[in-house]
């Protein structure tokens, strides 16, 4: 076949021809979601996801129901009506005791103690939990062995966030009562709360093991495995969790999680999808499978969809507009990218990777000064960030600066050869 002669252009028109060929050659950030939050997963909650409910259902069948729902500052997790004795294989706390205490210390102590307790039961039946956590210590401090009180008790110290002292009451509750799994849930819930993570894995299991349809006690165990980095006994109890539970996204979101690590990725998208299909607005079950799709099976639209979805929810995770926007750049959606990228500082101001990234969208559509100034951000986040030194330097190629590209490769020089060559070669 002959060589074709290519026609004889400008010098003006090659300065263009070079800058517009420079703008596909800007470093795309791999996907890893670059500086990533918590490991890198979106899936999870940062911090411990409370199990308590927006609303306390009545302590037994002669108390009285209530209506109203007290403000939470944390989301709740809707749990049983049903007493402790027969707690609901939920996510929720169970409220009772199995038992009524054995013995009082004397007859009039144990009459004065019972009064106490109703008056208690009262207050919270109105849910005004700390006048009724006063008249429940006077109660247990005549009758210490008056185990609803006690888990009265530790139940509202676990409520008010006093998680030490939630433990302590419980511990006196199941020496009272040692097949209370009602008890040994809550406490593991406050060891939970501790990040006592072994304390706590060992109550839910003897939880479990009391009441082994106890759903809420299984979910638990399978979040702190998974917690733990035990992926196969998570899902060997999130199972159990919804073997006992058809109606269970948040274990079948921890399913999908636990998955996910194992590298079980079909399934793990299975789950998360059963996860949203019983819950839509399930938040982190649509950033989970926004996390399979994007780090793992590299489905790049799908994983847009996905977050998109999730940060409707919950926009409230950096890493996650991170990946949509590193999604969108991929999809040569830079205007949409852009947005994303301002939402992923605005929520963390020293994310340099999506600096960098905002970046190479600019570049992309051309804005050659603002993407100088997103790269010259992220350098000075991240010292020695090799990425950003590689896009600067392309950008200032494509602005003809032949100068402050040769000192952007002489930087690279130092931190990573083989861009500094890559470089190298479009400046010539």
């Amino acid at each position: 076949m002959p060589t074709r002669r290519l026609p004889l252009i400008s010098l003006s028109a090659f300065v263009c021809l070079l800058a517009t060929a420079n703008v596909a050659m800007a470093q795309h950030e791999p996907a890893s979601g670059g500086g990533t939050i918590g490991g890198g997963s979106t899936s999870r909650p940062s911090t411990k996801p409370a199990t308590k409910p927006a609303t306390k259902p009545p302590a037994a069948a002669t108390t009285r129901t209530r209506t109203s729902t007290p403000t939470r500052t944390t989301p709740r997790v809707n749990r049983p009506t049903t007493s402790a004795g027969n707690p609901s294989g939920t996510t929720g706390r169970p409220i009772t005791p199995a038992t009524k205490p054995a013995t009082a210390t004397t007859s009039s102590a144990k009459t004065a103690a019972e009064s106490y307790y109703q008056q208690g039961e009262t207050l919270y039946n109105a849910q005004k939990y700390k006048e009724a956590l006063d008249l429940y210590l006077k109660a247990a401090e005549l009758n210490p062995s008056m185990s609803t009180a006690l888990y009265r008790i530790g139940w509202i110290y676990n409520d008010l966030e006093d998680f030490d002292s939630a433990v302590d009451f419980l511990r006196r509750v199941i020496l009272l009562q040692p097949n209370n799994s009602a008890a040994f849930f809550e406490l593991g819930y406050a060891n939970k709360k501790l990040e006592r993570y072994n304390d706590a894995l060992l109550a839910f299991q003897q939880a479990a093991r009391l009441k082994p349809d106890y759903a809420g006690a299984h979910y638990q165990a399978g979040w702190i495995y998974n917690e733990l980095k035990n992926y196969d006994d998570a899902i060997d109890s999130l199972k159990l969790a919804v073997q006992h539970r058809s109606n269970y996204p948040e274990a079948h979101n921890e399913l999908g999680y636990a998955l996910r690590h194992l590298g079980r990725y079909s399934e793990a998208i299975e789950e998360y999808q059963e996860a949203i299909r019983l819950k839509p607005d399930l938040a982190l079950a649509h950033l989970g499978l926004g996390d399979v799709y994007y780090y793992n099976t590299k489905q790049y639209a799908d994983a847009a969809r996905a977050y998109e979805k999730g940060l409707q929810l919950k926009p409230d995770n950096a890493t996650a507009f991170y990946n949509l926007a590193w999604c969108y750049n991929d999809l040569e959606r830079y205007s949409e990218a852009i947005g994303k990228l301002k939402a992923a500082v605005s929520l963390k101001s020293d994310y340099a990777e999506a600096y960098n990234e905002y970046g190479y969208a600019l570049h992309q559509l051309q804005r050659y000064a603002e993407a100088l100034q997103q790269y010259q951000t992220a350098i000075r986040m991240k010292t020695g960030y090799a990425s950003a030194h590689y896009n600067l330097g392309l950008t200032f190629v494509a602005m003809n600066n032949r100068n402050a590209a040769l000192e952007q490769y002489r930087i690279l020089q130092r931190l990573d050869n083989e861009r500094a060559t890559k470089l190298f070669n479009q400046i010539k």
